[in-house]
């Protein structure tokens, strides 16, 4: 049995309802609409219930007078422990009483952390927020402060560009885990942007950067191994290309990747060594008699004379 109301509920990050507590409803005195009045409370938070909201008033009502909740309308507040200890009896566990005061630590710090960045947004975040919010925070098991601080860095600089919770998966993946590695993901991040920026210009595209293009760049330099020097060099070699592209450049790379060539010297060497087997090439062609064509006016010849003699 969980002891934490927020997690029972809201298992996969959507507010839902418990399997155990469907069983329950009959001995716990539950109707649909208890439950239904059970989940919005949730969704507005445990200390997020608005005077204004006529709605989340009534199912505290409801649910006190059941005596389910605990509910401080000064305080626009309510308490679960009531109906948490209610199903740990039920369930036939050792209840666990909360002291009002002492209500669940991360139920509150939840809403503190909505309530933060409200204010730092200065709107109301809308409930397609709250859910990603909330659903990358249990996803990833991240602090509280840093999925805060992750948010707003979010909302400044790429919410018009991709998800929150693609942000926060790529986060994931640079083994962010706290502050610290927060701030150094940004670097990178800002970093990256600023390369593939570049590589852009050379190429004459002036357009924001996609996430495809920054993931081909991470590839070229994380997986691959170039440096910034090389990829510009690769960019060099779109000349020849009637369409130069970052698909045309991560063909280049990707050969280069293939041959070992890592490096401008070792590029320089292989453009040498190739430029060497050309003149080979043209120096045998000019030795090597063109045996086709001389068959060809052979029989020319041949076919001329026989048109004679007839």
């Amino acid at each position: 049995m969980k002891q934490n109301m927020t997690a029972w509920f809201m298992e996969s990050g959507f507010v839902g309802i418990p399997k155990n507590l469907l069983g329950l409803m009959e001995p716990l005195g539950l109707s649909f609409d208890d439950l239904g009045k059970i989940v919005y409370l949730l969704y507005c938070g445990v200390d997020q219930v608005k005077k204004t909201d006529s709605y989340a008033r009534d199912a505290a009502k409801t649910l006190e007078k059941k005596g389910l909740i605990n509910w401080f309308p000064d305080m626009e507040r309510v308490d679960f422990s009531p109906m948490f200890n209610l199903i740990a009896e039920k369930l036939g566990d050792d209840p666990v009483y909360v002291e009002t005061a002492a209500a669940s630590e991360e139920e509150f710090s939840y809403s503190d952390l909505v309530k933060n960045l409200e204010k730092k947004l200065g709107r109301f975040l809308s409930v397609k927020e709250k859910i990603e919010i909330q659903k990358v925070a249990q996803r990833y098991d991240w602090p509280l402060n840093l999925v805060q601080e992750m948010y707003m860095f979010y909302q400044t600089n790429y919410r018009r560009q991709y998800a929150f919770s693609f942000f926060a998966q790529m986060a994931f993946g640079a083994k962010v885990d706290n502050l610290d590695s927060f701030g150094k993901f940004i670097e990178n991040l800002n970093y990256t942007t600023y390369k593939v920026v570049e590589v852009k210009r050379r190429l004459g595209q002036k357009n924001y950067p996609t996430e495809v293009e920054k993931e081909c760049y991470l590839k070229w330099v994380n997986e691959w191994k170039f440096t910034h020097e090389m990829v510009l060099l690769a960019v060099e070699e779109t000349i020849y290309a009637t369409d130069p592209s970052f698909k045309y450049i991560d063909t280049v790379l990707e050969n280069w990747h293939k041959q070992g060539i890592d490096t401008p010297e070792k590029l320089k060497l292989h453009k040498l060594e190739r430029e060497k087997e050309k003149e080979k090439e043209r120096e045998k062609e000019k030795k090597t008699p063109n045996t086709t064509r001389i068959g060809q006016a052979v029989y020319g010849k041949i076919r001329d004379l026989d048109d004679l003699v007839e």
